[in-house]
């Protein structure tokens, strides 16, 4: 009897261990497709939260935002990794939604700031000097997917982007025309 129970726990045993290699492939099938379709991206326009900005040699770079509602005064102000302000500009009024500034790359000295990631934040206020809530984004094409950490994560115009903060796509046929 004991021999048969033991059988009996070695078989359930062995089709555990199956159970576990199948779900292996599974999850490997899935891995392999998600990261397929995550390539698809590339040459898409986005639109996803965040505050990031990659400086170049040169050019100018487009900051956008959302702001949830009007404001009669606002501020942009661009910060390098370490955290310092190195450009600030006055927008004066901006409107509920969408919105964006021409930043030519230059630092408060008149001088092209170092190549590299910079962040940015938007300071917007009401009539009343009630701070307005502004959502800042990322809004480019995505250019380059990094499957090095085992999850598919685009960069914008060289900014990494989380997958989870993408919040529309757009073809890039829909954007040329």
């Amino acid at each position: 009897e004991q021999f048969v129970a033991q059988l009996a726990q070695f078989t359930s045993l062995e089709q555990l261990m199956g159970i576990q290699s199948n779900l292996e492939n599974v999850y490997m099938a899935i891995s392999a497709m998600n990261n397929a379709s995550m390539a698809n991206l590339l040459g898409t326009e986005v639109v996803a939260v965040g505050n990031g900005v990659r400086v170049e040699e040169s050019g100018s770079m487009d900051l956008h935002w959302e702001a949830g509602a009007d404001a009669t005064n606002a501020s942009i102000t661009v910060l390098d990794a370490d955290g310092h302000p190195v450009y600030n500009a006055e927008l004066g009024s901006i409107q509920a939604g969408e919105g964006s500034y021409t930043w030519d790359g230059k630092g408060e000295n008149g001088e092209r700031v170092a190549e590299g990631d910079y962040t940015f934040v938007v300071d917007a206020y009401d009539q009343g000097g009630n701070p307005v809530g502004v959502q800042t984004l990322i809004v480019g094409t995505v250019d380059e997917m990094d499957y090095s950490n085992g999850t598919p994560q685009p960069s914008v115009d060289g900014t990494v982007v989380d997958i989870g903060s993408i919040l529309r796509l757009k073809s890039a046929e829909e954007s040329d025309g």
